[in-house]
């Protein structure tokens, strides 16, 4: 709300979206066959907007990755991966690959980094966002408060890569933070969970002090908010963000396409809409790998169908990790205000004030959602840089106000999921 203006004030979703939630994918032994055939589902019959993630190298025979396990050979997939990227298919890097049995060979990795950051570059493409993987073997991995293995963003280790990973592109990382509920953006102080969760998380930082483990200590922020500035052991600023588990095995129980009834079933979502929250789903959708049965269980099923049913309706705002992400971003930490010319009044986008970064002015594509309430939208503009943003009459949403929006992007483009390639 700003001052002179209190009918002014921007909308938390995209209009008219009551929550929002992205399906971030761990791409573990997941098989080109698999991959095409979730997408074609999910994209395709669904219409969701949904992004996964991609190795440089993999372990498993037939893994979907960019490179043969020599690391250095493209695979020959590798421009099906390249295709999924450009039209937002895959938007995360699920670490620089799979190394669960043996940790890499320093040398093999640091040319393994190099390499795929190279050919991504030349074919103009970049990826925003870094998926920590697997077990302490993975020495690439980033800094993670329960596993002192992970050295890939130590300069003093001969694992950092971290250096290649910045010019990837990526802007956000998942350093293996996981919360059992949706993460609300409603003041606080008004929601007893909130404090029940943070009391929670207090006893157990005590019990860790007294056990010696002050370094495995949970911030307050980590459990409540989607994503926060961290700086890396290197120096690079970052954002780390949280994803959502429900598994009746527990926090830590591996998620599969196959436990997709527990993660997205209706109370869950329901939570989500009541506290108005964010919600990134931890998941694989390659597992399980063996399965002589449907792609997804009937329950599984119908727990996506009734996701989308939720977002072609206007109730839930799915979207790509990516997307999400920098729309919350953007979302928390813009500077704007309003102007007055005559009759009409200009909504003047300033810059995004990054905790970790200086003050910079955002893209158009970051501001793509934004939403605000007022009730003169029809004498009401957006600028960004002085210039003129296409925006669309914004109806009355479920609190009866109405205003104006920046579109939202199209999602992902699934023409390479009609396209016939090796698998």
């Amino acid at each position: 709300m700003l001052p002179g203006h209190p009918e002014i004030t921007l909308r938390p979703f995209p209009f008219p979206y009551r929550a929002a939630l992205a399906i971030a994918s761990d791409i573990d032994v997941c098989t080109p066959a698999t991959f095409l055939a979730v997408h074609r589902f999910l994209n395709g019959e669904l219409g969701l907007p949904v992004a996964d993630s991609c190795f440089g190298v993999g372990q498993e025979p037939g893994q979907l990755a960019y490179f043969l396990a020599d690391g250095r050979t493209p695979a020959p997939t590798a421009p099906l991966l390249e295709a999924a990227i450009r039209d937002g298919l895959i938007d995360s890097l699920h670490s620089w690959g799979d190394f669960n049995e043996a940790p890499p060979e320093p040398k093999f990795l640091r040319h393994l980094a190099l390499t795929f950051t190279e050919h991504l570059q030349r074919a103009g493409l970049s990826l925003k966002i870094w998926i920590n993987h697997g077990s302490p073997a993975n020495r690439q991995n980033f800094f993670t408060r329960t596993q002192s293995e992970f050295v890939g963003d130590d300069p003093a280790s001969p694992w950092y890569t971290a250096d290649l990973a910045k010019a990837l592109g990526v802007q956000f990382y998942w350093g293996m933070e996981l919360t059992p509920w949706p993460l609300s953006i409603q003041a606080p102080w008004t929601r007893p969970a909130h404090w029940l969760r943070v009391g929670g998380n207090s006893l157990k930082n005590l019990a860790k002090m007294f056990l010696g483990r002050r370094s495995q200590q949970r911030r307050r922020d980590q459990i409540t908010s989607l994503a926060v500035p961290l700086t890396l052991r290197d120096g690079w600023p970052v954002w780390a963000f949280s994803r959502f588990n429900r598994h009746p095995q527990g926090l830590w129980g591996r998620p599969n396409r196959h436990t997709l009834k527990y993660a997205l079933a209706p109370a869950v979502l329901g939570q989500l809409v009541q506290e108005a929250g964010f919600l990134i789903l931890y998941t694989h959708l390659g597992m399980p790998r063996s399965d002589p049965g449907p792609l997804f269980l009937a329950p599984d099923r119908q727990a996506l169908e009734f996701l989308a049913d939720m977002y072609h309706h206007g109730v839930i705002w799915v979207a790509t990790t990516a997307r999400l992400l920098t729309y919350r971003q953007v979302q928390q930490t813009l500077r704007w205000d309003v102007l007055r010319q005559g009759d009409q009044l200009g909504i003047h986008l300033h810059t995004v004030a990054d905790p970790l970064r200086s003050l910079r002015q955002p893209t158009v594509e970051e501001v793509a959602g934004l939403s605000f309430y007022t009730d003169r939208a029809t004498a009401t503009k957006l600028f960004l840089d002085g210039r003129e943003l296409a925006t669309r009459p914004m109806p009355p949403d479920h609190t009866g106000r109405g205003g104006l929006m920046i579109p939202l992007p199209p999602p992902p483009a699934t023409a390479c999921l009609e396209e016939r390639w090796p698998v």
